[in-house]
């Protein structure tokens, strides 16, 4: 009797408090994994998750796990690793809490489990962007929302222009769950000279004489007097390349390739240390970075007392606005490395030391603005092309980063890297009837509107994510007894809230043995 009890204790609790379900496809990778290579380049040290070949993003149905890979390429040093084959993992097993949204409203930003609502036998997994009685717009892969109203009357122009809109900023953990690693000195190879042919060399590009170093972990620069270190932009440029896509062999929707944006929202990271006796005294100017984007430059200097700045300014003028201050705290010691962490992201200029946020800056432009800075065209122009796909989903229209550490004298710099947040592509649709027309949001005539219990859902894995941008029309079932608008999730199609990966992917390790990564039991945000 006991174990009968025990037993229907544990139907009523998964059924209605908590319920595991398994991830099979990468539509939100790298936040959550589904069936994927965990890669590893001995060269570099570094690991990452990769999806298997062929393998396209069809919800959270089950898929298979031995697809080979045989091709790919290593993300700090951007080289073609030599032929293998390997199999592929199984995804991650997690945990969704069900109770939560019968007695509260979702939240922008969760992970949340859902029926397809133009498959409603399946079961998705994205992140919420769009909530109830709100409008939507996708400009530079941010997003925009604004009250829903239905009486407007507008121009495309004026749809864009108008001055109710607001960026959705997401906060730090959620942000910290998204940026996507570009380079990291760490992983700098052990070797990067072989067979007397230099083959790696940073992509971090000095612009005064006085550096050494830049082939190892540690940057040193022994010259006199201020300097900076510039992103190679022209080899490396910055774009939304999700690495987890980046195998040769990838085929998704009769593409064989997908497109890849320059992406304006991205932070620098690097641990500084002044140099103890400099040979020309002591430096006495600020160290910091600078961001420039979308006709923009956003500086953040850090003092040698500890007293922190962000700023902004148009190019091409000479005065900065200041955004934020912050008081001297710690000062900045040869003693140890003082870690800065600068980032621009959803329109927020934010510094970190020591991985504490000391400063926050933050400006607001409507979508019709973004559109401009970030395409360096007036948006009328770029509505009047009558081009196919639509200009905003041409990544070509868009102009690239820049990125600059800035320091004062002689220093250390230990960890030096560049990473990128989560962009949401403004692509062209792929499903007929609407194939080459704008994806939902990604232009003013195609906000996405969500109105009472309607919600917008699209994955962290942008370019390789069936999501509510690009979904066919709503299953006829869900049309006549939940809700006829298509493109959302109505609340009566959600589960409930991703939480934690309880039981990471199982690899196949020793010949048939499947054992789990427990190195990546995490909470998910």
């Amino acid at each position: 009797m006991s174990l009968l009890i025990a037993f229907t204790i544990a139907l009523i609790f998964r059924g209605i408090v908590l319920e595991p379900f398994q991830i099979p496809t990468g539509s939100m990778a790298p936040t959550l994994l589904g069936a994927h290579v965990r890669m590893y380049d001995k060269e570099t040290g570094y690991t990452w998750p990769m999806s298997p070949s062929k393998f396209i993003d069809t919800g959270m149905q089950m898929a298979t796990t031995d697809q080979p890979v045989t091709e790919a390429r290593e993300p700090n040093t951007n080289r073609l690793l030599p032929s293998f084959n390997t199999v592929s993992s199984s995804g991650d097993r997690i945990f969704v809490l069900k109770y939560m949204y019968p007695f509260g409203a979702p939240e922008r930003w969760d992970v949340v489990v859902f029926r397809n609502p133009t498959s409603p036998q399946e079961y998705y997994i994205k992140r919420l962007v769009g909530l109830e009685n709100e409008e939507l717009a996708l400009v530079d892969g941010d997003v925009f929302t604004r009250p829903f109203k239905s009486d407007r009357n507008e121009s495309p122009e004026e749809c864009w222009q108008s001055k109710e809109w607001r960026i959705a900023r997401k906060p730090l953990r959620a942000q910290n769950a998204v940026w996507q690693l570009l380079f990291d000195s760490t992983y700098t190879p052990l070797n990067p000279a072989r067979d007397g042919r230099k083959w790696f060399s940073s992509p971090w590009l000095a612009t005064t004489a006085g550096w050494k170093g830049q082939d190892t972990p540690v940057y040193t620069y022994e010259g006199s007097g201020a300097t900076s270190l510039k992103w190679d932009t022209k080899n490396r440029p910055i774009t939304d390349l999700n690495h987890y896509n980046d195998t040769p062999q990838l085929n998704y929707a009769g593409r064989q390739s997908r497109p890849v944006f320059p992406c304006s929202d991205v932070k620098v990271t690097f641990g500084y240390r002044p140099a103890s006796n400099p040979a020309n005294g002591p430096a006495s100017g600020p160290v910091g970075s600078t961001i420039r984007v979308n006709g923009h430059e956003f500086r953040a200097r850090v003092e040698p007392d500890g007293g922190a700045t962000v700023s902004m300014r148009a190019v091409g003028e000479e005065a900065w606005v200041t955004l934020a201050t912050a008081a001297a705290k710690t000062p900045l010691s040869a003693d140890s490395v003082t870690n800065i962490d600068f980032r621009h992201v959803d329109q927020t200029v934010q510094l970190l030391v020591n991985d504490k946020l000391v400063c926050e800056g933050r400006y607001d432009w409507t979508p019709a603005q973004r559109a401009e800075y970030s395409t360096g065209k007036p948006l009328a122009a770029v509505l009047s092309l009558m081009v196919l796909p639509p200009p905003l989903s041409l990544p070509s229209m868009y102009t690239s980063p820049e990125v600059s550490i800035d320091l004062p004298g002689a220093c250390e710099l230990h960890r030096v890297g560049l990473a990128r947040d989560l962009f949401y592509q403004p692509v062209s649709h792929m499903i007929p009837p609407r194939a080459g027309g704008p994806a939902r949001g990604t232009h003013p005539k195609s906000i996405q509107v969500q109105q009472a219990n309607e919600f917008f859902m699209m994955g962290d894995n942008s370019p390789a994510s069936l999501d509510g941008r690009l979904w066919a029309d709503s299953d006829p079932w869900v049309q006549t007894l939940i809700d006829p608008a298509d493109g959302i999730v109505p609340r009566d199609l959600i589960v409930g809230k991703a939480f934690c990966v309880f039981f990471p992917a199982m690899a196949k390790q020793w010949g048939r043995v499947p054992v789990p990564d427990l190195g990546q039991l995490r909470w998910i945000w």
